[in-house]
């Protein structure tokens, strides 16, 4: 006799993220499924932005929770489409950590796929916020990191050393430090506009990022706040100093870090790159503002 309160999941997968990792996952929690009498259906994207427009479509079928399986891109496009289609009202959203670094699945405290899936079956449910991206005519919704400068070098060169695994985010971090260059940085938030070099800007929904970096340690995803991170000014060594702080949260603490935390921002220079939920795409300028309790997350 199955205890589960979910009855039919569609899960959307990514079979390229985390080397592999997701069909293999799959496999494991099938079972778990079987077991329990839950019906499934499964959509496995071919490439990019598949999984945005599937969930975007008429094609999705009826079901309790839409469980993302894949890396932070993966839900990225999951929470994305849900946002811009009017289905956040209609589809409660799951995670299966099955990505390379997991930083949104490390925030919602479980990283082990078999206890994920589980704690999904019981049908726990919170409310989650999602920060709405204004660039140009185009509207866009990230659920975990909006990066500038070092943190959208990093992602690019973390994306070029996919076969390292999770320890690629470390090596990019490096790399970016020994090449990094100031950028200026055009900044508004809480009345206050910045304009001034700088190395890194982040903005986070998740207290992780990368592989294990605690970014954000006060993030929280329902709080109705964005937290801002920006290193300003710092030669490499203290970079470096700072690097090694992120994996405890205690960078916090460091005179040339900024802890901030925001409802609503503006990025105001023209044409930088952007890290959009770990993945590089669109550019600056953006306006931000939080969207409180907008998503409906099993947990």
């Amino acid at each position: 006799m199955s205890s589960s309160k979910i009855k039919k999941i569609h899960f959307v997968l990514n079979p390229k993220a985390g080397n592999g990792s997701p069909l293999k996952i799959f496999h494991q929690i099938e079972e778990e499924l079987k077991s329990n009498n839950v019906q499934y259906t499964v959509f496995k994207s071919q490439g990019r932005r598949d999984i945005f427009h599937h969930v975007m479509s008429g094609d999705m079928p009826v079901c309790d929770v839409l469980c993302s399986m894949g890396g932070d891109g993966t839900i990225h496009e999951t929470a994305d489409a849900l946002m811009q289609s009017g289905k956040a009202n209609d589809f409660p959203m799951a995670v299966i950590p099955s990505g390379t670094g997991n930083a949104f699945a490390q925030t919602l405290g479980e990283l082990q796929p078999k206890k994920a899936i589980r704690k999904i079956l019981q049908g726990e449910a919170i409310k989650i916020d999602a920060m709405e991206i204004k660039q140009g005519a185009e509207v866009s919704y990230a659920v975990n990191i909006i990066g500038w400068g070092m943190a959208s070098k990093v992602n690019q060169i973390s994306d070029q050393l996919r076969a390292l695994g999770g320890i690629r985010y470390n090596i990019a971090s490096l790399i970016g430090i020994a090449t990094m260059k100031k950028k200026r940085l055009a900044l508004r938030m809480n009345q206050e506009v910045i304009d001034e070099d700088a190395l890194l800007f982040l903005a986070l929904n998740t207290v992780y990022t990368g592989k294990g970096m605690k970014m954000a340690p006060d993030a929280d995803f329902s709080d109705g706040l964005i937290d801002i991170i920006m290193f300003k000014s710092a030669n490499k060594l203290q970079v470096i100093n700072i690097f090694l702080k992120l994996f405890s949260g205690k960078h916090i603490f460091d005179p040339r870090v900024t802890y901030k935390q925001v409802e609503s921002f503006s990025l105001l220079s023209e044409g930088d790159e952007l890290n959009i939920d770990g993945e590089n795409q669109g550019s600056t300028p953006i306006d931000v503002r939080v969207i409180k309790k907008c998503i409906t997350l099993i947990k």
